[in-house]
């Protein structure tokens, strides 16, 4: 599906954007209890890159899944979405997607 120039994109709606501002300030323990939006996933070593992946992959499961009905969980169609949110997600918080695990773009 091709979009026109006077749609936004999805990474630029508000609830997108405000999930975003959401999981950026959320304090990881790890890091003792610095934002993850203060993080330079560029710099921080891969063990910290996994971490940090692996708790917004979770976040954005546990919003999809409460907000999805039940004729959108058929198929691989919710996965790609997943993935697809995780990285518009990756580009608000961060500026781009670690290269170590881009998915849809």
């Amino acid at each position: 599906m091709r979009h026109n120039d006077k749609s936004p994109h999805y990474s630029d709606c508000r609830y997108i954007k405000g999930l975003s501002r959401r999981l950026a300030d959320e304090k990881l323990k790890f890091i003792d209890g610095s934002r993850l939006g203060n993080l330079s996933i560029r710099i921080e070593d891969n063990a910290t890159c996994r971490k940090v992946r692996r708790i917004m992959e979770k976040r954005i499961a546990q919003d999809f899944w409460k907000n999805s009905s039940r004729a959108k969980r058929a198929g691989n169609r919710p996965r790609f979405e997943m993935r697809h949110q995780l990285t518009n997600h990756f580009l608000n918080i961060f500026g781009a997607v670690p290269q170590g695990f881009r998915y849809v773009a």
